[in-house]
């Protein structure tokens, strides 16, 4: 049988944090979904929590990569295993925290089908769940289409988006080893509008220690090649080439 929603978890060793993302989504007040782990080659005992789960609940589906695909060849995989209208986005060291977070946003989607995706603002804490802050995005397509290119007013693991329009636009660019959510957020865009909910659903983790130098660079190029590409098609393009071009010269010193 399909469900309605389907659920994309990609992980690689989060061992200490996949048992809390699991027990969010099993919180649910909304049910007919499946929740697909890809784990890209995990090292630690993430399989083993995850398994635990499994044997308790058939929703869950379970894929190991070997060797390492990377972030956006798994996530395209968790799109080509889901069997639901929707796809839903949780990364494995994220938590929902509000129980009615599928509900609200599966009933947005149903109701306005000129919307192609959905999220909603976060709070934002360290790995110990210290609270850092709460974001303010966003909440309408006009005003996230003005301000999208700048700053990414989409959180991955808040996002429910459609599954069809996903796969007309090809998924993730697999070039991109990171801010490939920024890219498909983009390209969905332009497909169809776009929507926040006002709400905090989701506990977004920040890692203590912060990104590594390689990684901060990677991140900064790729914003950039994605603010390229959406010449003419999303508003304050100029200023957002400007703020792209001083984040790789700010890694870069």
């Amino acid at each position: 049988m399909n469900p309605t929603v389907s659920i994309t978890m990609i992980t690689r060793d989060r061992a200490g944090f996949i048992a809390r993302a699991i027990e969010s989504v099993l919180k649910q007040s909304f049910s007919d979904w499946e929740l697909i782990i890809i784990d890209d080659d995990s090292k630690d005992d993430t399989e083993g929590v995850i398994r635990s789960f499994m044997s308790k609940d058939k929703r869950i589906r379970y894929q190991k990569n070997f060797p390492t695909l990377g972030i956006s060849k798994s996530r395209n995989l968790g799109i080509s295993m889901s069997k639901g209208k929707y796809v839903a986005v949780l990364d494995s060291d994220d938590v929902w925290t509000d129980n009615m977070k599928l509900k609200k946003q599966l009933d947005f989607l149903e109701n306005n089908p000129d919307y192609v995706l959905i999220g909603s603002n976060v709070r934002i804490v360290d790995d110990k769940d210290g609270f850092i802050k709460n974001t303010e995005f966003k909440l309408e397509d006009i005003d996230i289409r003005s301000k999208m290119l700048k700053f990414n007013q989409i959180a991955h693991s808040t996002v429910m988006y459609r599954k069809e329009s996903a796969e007309k636009i090809g998924g993730y660019d697999e070039r991109l080893s990171c801010v490939e959510d920024l890219d498909i957020f983009l390209r969905l865009g332009l497909t169809g509008k776009m929507k926040n909910l006002e709400d905090m659903t989701t506990s977004y983790t920040k890692h203590r220690g912060g990104t590594s130098y390689a990684k901060r660079l990677s991140m900064a190029w790729n914003n950039l090649l994605i603010v390229w590409r959406n010449f003419g098609k999303y508003p304050n393009w100029f200023m957002a080439i400007f703020i792209a071009k001083l984040r790789v010269i700010k890694n870069l010193l």
